[in-house]
């Protein structure tokens, strides 16, 4: 036994010298002629008209690239396009904190991307996300300014905020009351409400909701329709997140149907109130067509529901350096996803390039690759040694034509640099 445990440590140690699971790769794909004729540059790209939203995806939370791709992909939409509305994987009620900043609200665009919900966020690419929102609407007329939401309701704080800010605005006299509530049931930081409280948390907001409907004509005479509704919808998501860690065990599809749910409300509000449509930027496991992953469902759902009207773009990269969390904190790994496109990127002029499947001629060699199974990457909020060692653990292996209607690939992605606390 000890000698077969030194084998399989000298085994691992091999592995992590040659770089095997890391920017080696299996194979090196061979080139091929027409790719440089069927991508374009990012800032080119088109989407169809009947897409009602536009989602893209990112194959790892930690590369500056896919990071960056948020706000050149929605700028370029806003440009070229009637998509006015922006919808991240991210929590609730920061997301709509961020949304009153960015139509002119206080604070700064710092202390606004804090309360986007990850600590993946707090970076400078998110904060110029925002920064750009903002300048955008500060220059734009009512009718053409753009909003930001959050599909997520895995936080509580920025939602209980929103709460009491609404009530400070329409209902001073009722103000107080709430608050004190709010912060006997909820405390003063993330997850810190009392599990013997559930039925009380969820009394009180079931009231309150009832409260908010029956005033609904007056608050809204002060606050606006859309300010209503976003603290009216706030409430469903505190009910959601309390629903999702004491009663749904963590349920990836119940957080994933929350976020189908908070997705379509926003498009509901975008096409009926701005003649708009929507763009949603999540991870490519929750945004693919054919739930790739087997713990993820938002793009199933959002295409099953919504057909040719949604329009789903992944992310892929060749190598990448990916900013993990690990024992001592966060830490940069490198991978190498065997992603015969995204290895041709290397030959064209840029690290990055667009491919719309619909533009690929039949006759054409890029035709068969996303037409057929095929290596790309995928990583998560996660790492270990054996996702290192083991590729599989980071690798998807369908047609890429089953997951996405387009992709960005990048040859290789560089890591992200999250602020301090």
């Amino acid at each position: 036994m000890k000698k077969a445990g030194l084998i399989i440590t000298s085994v691992i140690t091999l592995a992590l010298c040659a770089g095997i699971g890391a920017t080696q790769s299996h194979f090196r794909p061979a080139r091929i002629d027409s790719f440089g004729n069927t991508v374009k540059a990012v800032e080119s790209l088109t989407v169809p008209d009947k897409a009602r939203i536009i989602a893209l995806g990112e194959a790892t939370h930690g590369n500056k690239e896919f990071q960056e791709l948020k706000l050149s992909v929605f700028k370029t939409l806003v440009e070229t396009t009637n998509v006015r509305g922006l919808i991240l994987e991210g929590d609730f009620g920061g997301c709509a904190l961020a949304n009153e900043y960015i139509n002119g609200g206080e604070g700064t665009a710092e202390d606004i991307t804090r309360k986007l919900g990850y600590r993946i966020y707090r970076t400078d690419e998110m904060c110029g996300l925002i920064k750009w929102m903002r300048e955008y609407n500060d220059k734009a007329s009512e009718n053409d300014k753009v909003r930001i939401y959050g599909a997520d309701i895995q936080n509580d704080m920025c939602t209980v905020e929103l709460i009491k800010n609404f009530y400070a605005l329409v209902s001073p006299e009722k103000a107080a009351e709430i608050s004190s509530k709010l912060d006997e049931l909820f405390g003063n930081e993330e997850d810190a409400y009392n599990k013997a409280d559930y039925d009380k948390i969820i009394s009180f907001i079931s009231d309150t909701a009832a409260e908010m409907d029956e005033n609904q004509s007056s608050y809204e005479a002060v606050s606006g329709k859309e300010k209503f509704a976003a603290a009216r919808r706030a409430l469903d998501a505190l009910t959601n997140y309390m629903e999702f860690r004491e009663k749904k065990g963590f349920s990836h599809k119940y957080r994933d149907t929350c976020m189908k749910d908070n997705t379509l409300w926003a498009l509901e509000n975008e096409e009926k109130n701005h003649n708009s449509r929507l763009m949603l930027a999540c991870h490519n496991g929750h945004m693919t067509k054919n739930q790739s992953s087997a713990v993820t469902f938002l793009g199933r759902f959002l295409h099953d529901e919504l057909g040719d009207g949604y329009f789903a773009i992944g992310t892929d990269f060749y190598i990448t350096k990916d900013n993990l969390p690990g024992k001592n904190g966060r830490e940069v790994h490198k991978f190498c996803s065997d992603d015969p496109l995204a290895y041709q990127v290397k030959y064209t002029d840029d690290n990055m390039c667009y491919l719309d499947f619909s533009s690929v001629p039949e006759n054409d060699p890029v035709y068969e690759k996303i037409h057929n199974p095929m290596k790309t990457g995928s990583l998560g909020e996660q790492y270990s040694l054996v996702i290192r060692l083991v590729k599989p653990f980071y690798q998807l292996n369908y047609a890429p034509e089953d997951m996405y209607d387009a992709m960005i690939l990048v040859y290789e992605a560089e890591p992200t640099e999250i602020w301090s606390e």
